[in-house]
């Protein structure tokens, strides 16, 4: 990518018809070769090379056979050089198609979002998908800005996606609760944002109707914020798990309505965005999202990642032990060294014990520092039908949110619709279209938190087959760590194009500079030509023949254009037949 901090190089014209832009490169073009015409005709009158002068005019056949009666000569050379230059000039049309697929973006400066309206869509693409393949990691890495970048602007606008964004300061305050695990917290008040804080709740139906909760109390690690849930249970308990969608952040508006347990969760839209369904059960995958909190006039943005990987076996075919310490290893970290951590093999001795004894299991920590949050969960789950095994699923997740952005707006949002209880707004790529007031806690009062606002999603694939009972089948090795070394860079494109629908955008382009550059040269040598030369080098071949015959001005025998307005008729010329066929 080439950079420029120049207001005059940063231009963000768009032009969204081909036949428009035709008509500006053609233009382009043509001011292109006469800059290449006056130029020439400057330096055959500096060097009095009137003869090759006119023999620019010619065409390519007399050119050549100009060149070869010369021989090596200044009028020959001459000849040859601007021949050259002049056919390279019908090619600079060319040259600009050539940049405007894909184009070159210049990072100029940022600019609100507002000021690219005419430019966006309507309603931006916010999810975006990667297939990730052995094959293909060499044409990702080439290709991740113009995917991530995809369906965002108006055809024709020619960009590049950028992750060099401004992202300001992100802003944290001291927690206002302690015991409830890790969290960012943004306000004194007790806003804050979590991982889901409900992944260990589950439940099954009573023969006589009540319900019951699973038994598998949070425990306080004594060690910061962090918590962590150890629990071995009946097979009954495991469809809820296996419904719940992973990687939904919780947001905690306040102290009191926390206290009530009403903290709100930003869930994937299941009419747009394939998570809320691909994001339960199994499968190994990993969701990112950009997504933003805005309560008064403060906003927060947020980047996270979510990965998740299974491996899945049938009623009779236990795990191996092997396989199943494999993928904990290799879930756990890349380094050789950290694998050998002793969690490892009490997690792996859980599951086997949980599987002999026809059970389930989970263990999950909640830690966080003062920007970031994260979770990781291992579980051993066995779904079952009126008491018989279906499947068994190992599933590892592990979510990871961090605070990039603390900013004061303007303008306050204000609630999408009215609710007699109380409830959020929630939007999508900048698009307010819902409150959550369909599912929110009922009496609360009618009382408008904030705003939630899902502003870019990446879903990347390939990463192995969730569905096979093999370690190396269910984690690719090669491709997790690709994923793992281009995480930070699918983070930064992510909140780039985050930032342009939500927040704000950097876009600028290339071509206009060089149309503009064509006028500048076109101007510069018909100037040139004028002041450091005689008109007879910027007329025509039938200028010159009528110069001394005062057809072209009445005060000076001087070639020039013939005009109505010197009182002159313009001269009628025929060819005529004669009987004389040579002229000795």
């Amino acid at each position: 990518m080439l950079s420029s901090t120049s207001y005059f190089i940063a231009s963000s014209i768009s032009i969204y018809h081909n036949a428009i832009k035709s008509l500006i490169f053609t233009a382009a073009q043509l001011l292109f070769a006469m800059s290449v015409y006056k130029f020439f005709s400057l330096i055959a009158s500096k060097a009095n090379l009137f003869t090759s002068y006119l023999m620019f005019m010619e065409d390519f056949v007399q050119k050549v056979y100009f060149i070869f009666s010369r021989g090596f000569s200044p009028n020959s050379v001459m000849v040859l050089c601007f021949a050259v230059v002049y056919a390279a000039a019908g090619l600079y049309g060319t040259l600009l198609w050539g940049l405007d697929a894909p184009g070159y973006i210049f990072q100029g400066k940022n600019v609100s979002a507002s000021t690219l309206n005419n430019s966006l869509l309507g309603e931006p693409a916010y999810i975006l998908y990667l297939d990730a393949r052995r094959n293909n990691l060499a044409m990702l890495d080439k290709e991740l800005p113009h995917m991530i970048g995809a369906n965002l602007f108006k055809p024709g606008v020619n960009f590049t996606l950028t992750s060099e964004v401004n992202r300001g300061v992100p802003q944290v305050v001291a927690p206002t609760r302690s015991k409830v695990g890790g969290r960012v917290w943004l306000d004194t008040e007790g806003l804050s944002v979590s991982p889901d804080t409900q992944v260990m709740v589950s439940f099954k139906k009573n023969d006589t109707g009540p319900l019951i909760n699973m038994d598998c109390p949070v425990l306080e690690s004594g060690k910061g914020v962090a918590q962590f849930w150890n629990c071995t249970f009946n097979n009954s308990f495991v469809d809820p798990l296996l419904t719940t969608i992973i990687g939904i952040p919780e947001v905690h508006w306040d102290n009191p309505s926390d206290l009530l347990h009403d903290s709100r969760y930003i869930k994937p839209d299941r009419k747009k965005n394939i998570w809320a369904a691909f994001g339960q059960g199994g499968g190994t995958a990993v969701m990112k999202q950009m997504f933003t909190v805005t309560k008064g006039t403060r906003r927060y943005s947020f980047i996270e990642t979510t990965f998740r990987c299974t491996m899945l076996t049938m009623p009779g075919v236990p795990f191996s032990s092997y396989e199943v310490a494999d993928i904990l290893k290799r879930t756990w970290s890349t380094n050789a060294t950290e694998q050998q951590a002793p969690l490892i093999k009490r997690l792996s001795n859980s599951i086997a014990r949980a599987q002999d004894q026809n059970q389930s299991f989970l263990f999950g920590v909640n830690d966080a520092t003062d920007l970031t949050t994260t979770q990781v969960n291992w579980e051993y789950l066995t779904s079952e039908l009126e008491g018989s095994p279906l499947f068994s699923v190992l599933r590892v997740s592990i979510t990871n949110i961090t605070l990039v952005r603390s900013e004061t707006i303007a303008v306050t949002p204000t609630p999408f619709a009215s609710c007699d209880t109380s409830i959020q707004n929630l939007a999508y790529a900048g698009v307010v279209s819902d409150t959550d007031c369909a599912t929110a806690k009922q009496g609360m009062g009618s009382v408008f938190y904030g705003q939630v606002d899902t502003s870019a999603v990446l879903i990347l694939y390939g990463l192995g087959d969730g569905r096979s009972n093999i370690s190396s089948i269910a984690l690719d090795e090669k491709i997790y760590e690709w994923s793992i070394e281009s995480s930070r860079r699918m983070d930064d494109l992510l909140v780039s194009r985050g930032f342009i629908v939500s927040v704000n955008a950097s876009l600028v382009t290339l071509e206009m500079v060089l149309v503009l550059l064509t006028v500048l040269l076109a101007a510069l040598g018909w100037i040139c030509l004028r002041l450091f030369s005689s008109s007879h080098w910027s007329s025509s071949l039938l200028s010159n023949l009528l110069a001394p015959t005062g057809m072209t001005d009445d005060k000076k025998q001087s070639p020039g254009y013939i005009s109505p307005c010197q009182n002159h008729d313009f001269p009628k010329s025929q060819i005529v037949r004669t009987h004389v066929n040579r002229i000795t």
